[in-house]
């Protein structure tokens, strides 16, 4: 959980100070940092789905000018790179084979390949450790990566009689593949700006980052977005540096093997992974590695076409395993239980009558259980809705993201009695009681009786979530060295004394004074000097692989499911694209459908709040399609005017314009959170009892994105499937294709 407040205040400090400027790059002037009143802050308009093409334009510019840091990318370990001050590495030097008919191909050279002898090596889990082969800078030489501290960063010659180059060079390659002047016209963003910022971001040293969250890389070339965020910070070696990018908070371990409870063994845990079973969202395998497909091959298909995609390179993605089930591919869901989720709401193109027509029938998914506090869009259409509790009523050990750097853990725990339904055994109706008790109605492992055990192997229940939480919160308190027991008119005027017996009950009697001196703290942090040292790196866990690809295998090697096209494993802007990767522009036109789309977080709604607040709503009460200023006097748009924004497949955002000059030329900007079908927007009744809606909670528009036409266009199956990143997986909520017409 990031606090905006505390780093916002630190931000505001430094710029005052003169000691920090920043650029901000967003579509739209919307919340943030970006105001006239503050100097140092710069907004510079960029077009949606465009960032990638950004950062490959100061990569060039970097690599150009020669001001990179060529010492801290060319560690091969991270060993090398601590002893020579910094706190990552990157494989920028580990040789690429590049022979096309090499079976290793767009693999990275192995000592095998090299015809090197590797000792064996294993990692602390047993697996065997990769050794790549790297030119060493000190002898010229082809070698092992963790033979030598650094590697030659431009090579592309032979090595053992197979063609390769370094990582770096391919890099070269693909940045260069647009000029400045293109990279210009494809981003909206001046030639002279990105110099500007490609010479001001390599002057600082180690003492610069990029801020990219999941807006930036929100469509379906986000993945190269992401890569090129990695690639700026590793090139001027920022990584795990002070003032450069920090990773994640490190914290002590709490809900798994902790100090006091191992709450991450599970005894009788069945053996289910990737290897043996694949995700319902089609993530993280290959098409060509599925069941599916090798029994097609078997019976004699020769290529076969699967009936979605499948995303090798993505992690579990609930907009895809949306689409399967809708789809019943690769497999029915029997049962589906929803927690705390919105994924039609926040899914583009999913909220269509054809999703929610399959989502309802009974035939395709028999039962849906949903647990949450709200009756949303997603809620709606389940067969039965679990009351669940709020985030003041319930618990959880956040880490405290990238905002703060130190060491240690937030505590969320219950301030007040939930208002949730209270069973009979006294407990109160939420996600963690329903699942402890259907899993102990089916037997399994790892709940009920005995389902915990403490360091000691005494084992104890797991029914509620204070049997879970109130342990991880020991594991807190005795991490490293134990806290102090809370006093006892401490705890009295805080009115710890007076929780309930079930929070006691989940811990020892030694341990619950401990744990109350946390909970009266909201959780524990140690000194920042425990973290980082005197020369400007991290003093703890800066040891452990910290290592950037600046060449991804996985990337280069997967093939498209569809066309078997391949994308480089380097840093490249790819145009928006579908499923099969062939360019949306290749279907439609782009001077008939010249605008794209972003969204940004309004100051009056999220997701799921706000929008039933009879206050915020007062205050801005629908959202707006914002256009760019010269791009409305040339449709003739006014402010308040009634407008479309409609996709080449006929679906449209239909709002209220507001032309405005805080918006990026070419595309049109929607504040996110608006136009609920549900939410309280609609009558429901709940045990016979009726609740009207509100229609002023409907108000608004949503971006409503196309399907994508070449899945169905590929299998000939009547299969409904969104835009989508093709690595990642995540839908493509910005950028798209569309025109704007008057209503």
């Amino acid at each position: 959980m990031i606090n905006f407040q505390s780093s916002g205040k630190r931000t505001l400090k430094n710029l005052a100070a003169g000691k920090l400027k920043i650029d901000v790059l967003d579509c739209t002037l919307a919340n943030g940092s970006v105001t006239p009143t503050i100097p140092g802050i710069n907004w510079i308009p960029i077009k949606p789905a465009t960032n990638a093409a950004f950062c490959a334009a100061l990569v060039q510019k970097i690599i150009a000018d020669k001001t990179y840091n060529a010492d801290a990318i060319s560690f091969t370990t991270q060993k090398a790179a601590v002893e020579g001050g910094y706190g990552a590495y990157t494989n920028a030097t580990y040789l690429v084979i590049v022979d096309e008919n090499h079976p290793n191909y767009r693999k990275l050279m192995r000592a095998a390949d090299a015809g090197i002898d590797a000792p064996e090596e294993k990692d602390k889990d047993g697996k065997a450790v990769e050794q790549y082969v790297v030119i060493d800078a000190a002898t010229g030489q082809p070698t092992l990566h963790s033979a030598c501290s650094k590697g030659t960063l431009e090579f592309e010659g032979e090595v053992n009689g197979v063609a390769v180059r370094t990582g770096f060079s391919l890099l070269t390659e693909t940045v260069n593949e647009y000029t400045m002047d293109e990279y210009a016209e494809i981003t909206g963003v001046s030639v002279e700006d990105l110099e500007r910022i490609a010479r001001e971001y390599t002057s600082h040293g180690t003492r610069v980052g990029i801020c990219h969250k999941g807006g930036s890389a929100a469509s379906v070339n986000g993945i190269d977005t992401v890569m090129g965020a990695a690639v700026l910070h590793a090139i001027v070696g920022a990584n795990q540096m002070i003032g450069g990018n920090a990773p994640n908070s490190p914290a002590p371990t709490t809900t798994g093997n902790g100090a006091r409870y191992k709450l991450g063994a599970i005894e009788g845990k069945p053996d289910v992974s990737t290897k043996n079973a694949c995700y319902i969202s089609r993530t993280v395998k290959a098409w060509e590695k599925t069941d599916e497909y090798k029994n097609r091959v078997a019976a004699g298909e020769k290529d076969p076409k699967p009936l979605m995609p499948w995303f090798a390179n993505g992690a579990a993605s609930d907009s895809q395993a949306l689409l399967s089930i809708v789809n019943k591919y690769p497999y029915q869901a029997k049962i589906l239980t929803s927690f705390m989720c919105n994924t039609i709401q926040a899914t583009p193109g999913a909220m269509r009558d054809e999703v929610v027509e399959r989502l309802c029938d009974p035939e395709v998914l028999p039962l849906h259980i949903v647990c949450d506090v709200f009756v949303g869009e997603h809620a709606q259409y389940a067969d039965y809705i679990v009351p669940d509790v709020t985030p003041y009523e319930s618990f959880g050990l956040p880490t405290t993201g990238t905002t703060f750097t130190g060491y240690g853990t937030t505590v969320r725990w219950q301030v007040k009695e939930p208002e949730s339904m209270k069973l009979a055994d006294g407990r109160h109706a939420s996600w963690e009681t329903f699942l402890a008790d259907v899993a102990e109605a089916c037997g399994l492992p790892g709940w009920g009786e005995g389902a915990l055990h403490d360091v000691d192997g005494k084992a104890w229940p797991l029914r509620d979530a204070a049997d879970f939480y109130l342990k991880a919160v020991a594991n807190l308190a005795y991490a490293e060295e134990p806290v102090a027991d809370i006093d006892a008119q401490e705890a009295h005027l805080q009115g710890l004394d007076e929780l309930p017996d079930s929070f006691k009950a989940a811990v020892s009697d030694e341990e619950w004074p401990k744990v109350q001196s946390v909970l009266s703290r909201g959780g524990r942090y140690w000194p920042m000097s425990y973290v980082h040292d005197a020369d400007g790196r991290r003093s703890r866990g800066y040891q452990d692989e910290n290592q950037t690809y600046f060449y991804s295998e996985k990337r280069a090697t997967n093939k498209n499911c569809y066309s078997g096209k391949q994308l480089p494993g380097t840093l490249r802007y790819n145009p928006e694209t579908f499923t099969d990767l062939s360019p949306m522009e290749d279907h439609f036109s782009r001077e008939e459908y010249p605008f794209s789309a972003s969204e940004h977080k309004p100051r009056f709604r999220s997701i799921s709040m706000l929008s039933n607040s009879p206050v915020m709503r007062d205050l801005c009460s629908h959202n707006y399609i914002e256009l760019n200023r010269e791009d409305a006097a040339d449709l003739g748009i006014k402010d308040g005017d009634k407008v479309c924004a409609t996709t080449p497949l006929g679906d449209v955002s239909e709002g209220v314009a507001m032309v405005r000059a805080g918006q990026v030329k070419g595309a049109f900007a929607l504040a996110f959170g608006y136009e609920h079908q549900n939410y309280g927007a609609q009558d429901i009744e709940v045990d016979g009892k009726a609740t009207k809606g509100d229609p002023a909670i409907a108000a608004g528009v949503r971006i409503h994105q196309m399907l994508d036409p070449t899945v169905t266009g590929v299998t000939g199956d009547d299969v409904i499937s969104i835009i989508a990143e093709n690595d990642a997986a995540s839908p493509g909520r910005c950028g798209g294709m569309f025109k704007i017409e008057k209503a």
